[in-house]
C-alpha cells in the first residue's frame, strides 16, 4: 500500500525530502506554496539532470493532518517551539519524524504527547535553489531510530524500501545522534568561523591542525570511539566542494543551530567536569558573528 508522508519545512532538505518521497509539503509563507503550485511541484537537480515531482504545498498554519501516516519535521531545531501548537494538531497516534542537528531538541520532544517519536540524522547534501527547487549535491542516506513507541510494520518496509533514497534503522537513537553531533560539532563552526569549504580543513595544513585538536577535544566529549578522526576526515572528504549549514548559515546571515549542536557539546562537558577551551572559543565565535547580523 501506498503512505501519505507530510514533511513539514520547505527549506533544502525538506524540497528534498518531499520531492524524493512524493509527499505533502508545508510551507512556513503561502508565497512559496503558491510557488510550487503554479511550478506543479517540487524540481529535484542531480548532476544537471532537473526531475519535477508532482507535490502537493500548503502552509503550515493551514496545515490538515488528519489524513497523514507519517509528518517527517527538517526545520532547524530553534524553530521547533514556534511550532508547538501546529504539532499539538496532529493526531496523538500520527508517528512523528525529527531530522534536526545536534541533540537540544531532545528534552523538548520529551514534551510531545505523540504515541510514536522518531529521530534521525541526514547523511544528504542539499541545496536550495529556490522556493521549488532543490539540488541534490550528495547521495546519503537517512538514519533514523525509534525515540519512543513503535513503529508500524508496514510503513517501517516502505521506509526501508526507498530505493536511491535509503532510510537505515538503528537500535540506538543517542549512539546515532552523537555520531553525527561529532561531525557537525567539529566541522560547522570552523567552516563557519574559517568562511571555507569542508575540504579546506584537511587540505590546509594550519585549517587541519586546529581541526585535529578540535576534534580529539569533541570527541572525548562525546565518548566516540579511536576512530573518530578517521570519520571526520572521510566526510570532509566525500564532501570536500560543500559548504556546511552552519557555513551557508553565516554567510546568509541567518540563526545558526549553533546552541543544539557545539553548546550541548559544551554542556556535556561541564557535566563531566572536563575542559572544552576550543570548543567554548568557537562557540563564542559563532555567536560572535551572529550577534554582528541578527540585531
Amino acid at each position: 500500500m501506498g503512505y501519505r508522508i507530510g514533511v513539514v519545512g520547505a527549506g533544502a532538505l525538506g524540497l528534498l525530502y518531499a520531492g524524493l518521497l512524493g509527499a505533502k509539503v508545508y510551507t512556513r509563507t503561502a508565497e512559496q506554496a503558491d510557488l510550487i503550485g503554479v511550478r506543479g511541484g517540487v524540481t529535484v537537480v542531480q548532476d544537471g539532470r532537473e526531475t519535477r515531482v508532482a507535490v502537493q504545498a500548503v502552509p503550515v498554519l493551514e496545515a490538515n493532518f488528519e489524513r497523514l501516516d507519517l509528518v517527517v519535521f527538517t526545520v532547524k531545531s530553534y524553530q521547533l517551539p514556534d511550532l508547538a501548537e501546529v504539532i499539538r494538531e496532529i493526531p496523538v497516534q500520527t508517528p512523528l519524524l525529527f531530522l534536526q542537528n545536534g541533540i537540544g531538541h531532545l528534552e523538548w520532544l520529551e514534551s510531545l504527547g505523540h504515541e510514536t517519536i522518531l529521530v534521525g540524522t541526514c547523511e544528504h547534501g542539499a541545496g536550495k535553489l529556490d522556493g521549488a527547487s532543490v539540488e541534490w549535491r550528495g547521495v546519503g542516506r537517512t538514519n533514523w531510530a525509534v525515540f519512543r513507541g513503535n513503529l508500524e510494520a508496514g510503513l517501517r518496509d516502505f521506509l526501508m524500501g526507498q530505493n536511491g533514497f535509503p532510510f537505515v534503522e538503528k537500535s540506538d537513537f543517542e549512539a546515532m545522534l552523537y555520531d553525527k553531533l561529532l561531525i557537525n560539532a567539529v566541522v560547522n563552526p570552523l567552516t563557519a568561523v574559517l568562511g571555507v569549504r569542508n575540504g579546506a580543513l584537511i587540505h590546509n595544513a594550519f585549517f587541519y591542525e586546529v581541526f585535529e585538536k578540535f576534534g580529539r577535544e569533541v570527541a572525548d566529549v562525546l565518548m566516540r570511539d579511536e576512530r573518530w578522526l578517521e570519520r571526520l576526515t572521510g566526510v570532509c572528504e566525500a564532501t570536500a566542494m560543500n559548504y556546511s549549514s552552519m557555513a551557508t548559515d553565516v554567510m546568509e546571515k541567518r540563526r545558526t543551530e549553533i546552541d543544539s549542536i557545539l553548546g550541548a557539546v559544551i554542556r556535556l562537558a561541564k557535566q563531566q567536569g572536563k575542559d572544552a577551551l576550543i570548543s567554548e572559543i568557537l562557540y563564542a565565535q559563532v555567536k560572535g558573528l551572529e550577534g554582528e547580523y541578527l540585531q
